[in-house]
């Protein structure tokens, strides 16, 4: 976005944009500061907030440069906005709707945080029954009444999560977030405009969807520039291995091409149970390279200016599920730029605490160092409780770890 943001309701993973920073000031050390409860809400005890019924996210919605709190509760939408010294102001409910008393269902409706009409605060787009549904985020962190906006991508019309994956990006560069869906024909898209809106669906790819036998279960796809042109390209990991449409400037998608063979369901037997695969720019090039969480550690495969992809490399010996005994029910494993050099780092919940590995200039990784001894599976923490998050709270360009915990958020800032 400025490499294409995606924002996912069931991927926790949050790009975060490049940030120019000399490079006397950049730490070669990862550091965290002590965390510290920022707002006694939210959580699985204050407030009674829980994973299966209430997702939370960490978005700029003022557009100030700060990554806010929005949770979507019982009542309606939560906002605690982000201040400048890493805490928070106190949460408010600014729409009532979008919430679990109104309907909403996480394993029926997908919700995201995205910029929509391209003011750069990020609106809230939620998938119903009836279609889209958009909510315009105002400067002063409140949002306009939802609107249905497409009469199409909801349960109504047949999608559903464990078969139609839905993303927000801004595929032709006009710096609007679209509407993404993969169907049972393949992927569907309807772009933004700039009043909020969206055009209607057009099918743009006879591929990655579930009457091409791609399952969620099996097969993540996402959305991410892979050729630094600013827009956000297709990516699949299939049975044969990675596949990529690139996006071109009118919103349409050149045909799929098999850039690598790897990280595949067949080709490496990687499985979304024990593998988490990401898009993320960890050498600084703003195109997005391949970071997987393999058995023997974190694979990576380098963005190629063409849209293909360097040949697979072992560029650590941790974090996998051999290496290290990493497992996705219990150690959440993310890419944010942590020191600020525009590079994504690995950041790991494990068992001890946070683990941080930086990103070096030429796409390998520093060894793993535990920087936080809280946010871990020994602390008490639970992917099925306790979601966390890597955003920028105070808007000094380095991505903060966020926790939703057992007495509200927890910060522990970079």
């Amino acid at each position: 976005m400025t490499p294409a943001v995606v924002v996912s309701a069931t991927v926790a993973a949050l790009l975060v944009a490049p940030i120019t920073t000399p490079a006397s000031a950049t730490p070669t050390q990862a550091t965290a500061s002590t965390p510290e409860l920022v707002v006694r809400n939210f959580g699985y005890n204050a407030g009674g907030w829980r994973v299966d019924k209430h997702p939370r996210f960490l978005a700029d919605v003022n557009g100030d440069g700060r990554a806010d709190i929005v949770g979507f509760g019982d009542a309606g939408v939560w906002v605690s906005l982000a201040r400048a010294n890493g805490t928070f102001a106190d949460p408010q409910l600014v729409v009532n709707n979008f919430g679990y008393n109104q309907g909403w269902r996480v394993d029926q409706h997908p919700r995201f945080l995205a910029d929509v009409n391209g003011d750069r605060r990020a609106d809230i787009v939620g998938f119903g029954n009836d279609g889209v549904w958009v909510s315009l985020a105002r400067a002063n962190g409140t949002f306009a009444p939802a609107q249905l906006a497409v009469n199409n991508f909801g349960t109504a019309q047949g999608w559903r999560v464990d078969q139609h994956p839905r993303f927000l990006a801004d595929v032709n560069g006009d710096g609007r977030a679209d509407i993404v869906g993969f169907g049972n024909d393949g992927v569907w898209v309807s772009l933004a405009r700039a009043n909020g809106t969206f055009a209607d669906p057009q099918l743009v790819v006879n591929n990655f969807g579930y009457n091409q036998g791609w399952r969620v279960d099996q097969h993540p796809r996402f959305l991410a520039d892979v050729n630094g042109d600013g827009r956000a390209d297709i990516v699949g990991f299939g049975n044969d291995g990675v596949w990529v449409s690139l996006a071109r400037a009118n919103g349409t998608f050149a045909p799929a091409q098999l850039v690598l063979n790897n990280f595949g369901f067949n080709a490496g037997g990687w499985r979304v149970d024990r593998h988490p695969r990401f898009l993320a720019d960890v050498n600084g090039d703003r195109r997005a390279d391949i970071v997987g969480f393999g058995n023997d550690g974190v694979w990576v495969s380098l963005a190629q200016q063409n849209g293909t992809f360097a040949p697979a490399q072992l560029v650590l010996n941790n974090f996998g599920f051999n290496a290290g005994g990493w497992r996705v029910d219990r150690h959440p494993r993310l890419l944010a730029d942590v020191n600020g050099d525009g590079r994504a780092d690995i950041v790991g919940f494990g068992n001890d605490g946070v683990w941080v590995s930086l990103a070096q200039a030429n796409g390998t990784f520093a060894a793993a160092q535990l920087v936080v001894n809280n946010f871990g599976y020994n602390q008490g923490w639970r992917v099925d409780q306790h979601p966390r998050f890597l955003a920028d709270v105070n808007g000094d360009g380095r991505a903060d770890i966020v926790g939703f915990g057992n007495d509200g958020v927890w910060v522990s800032r970079n």
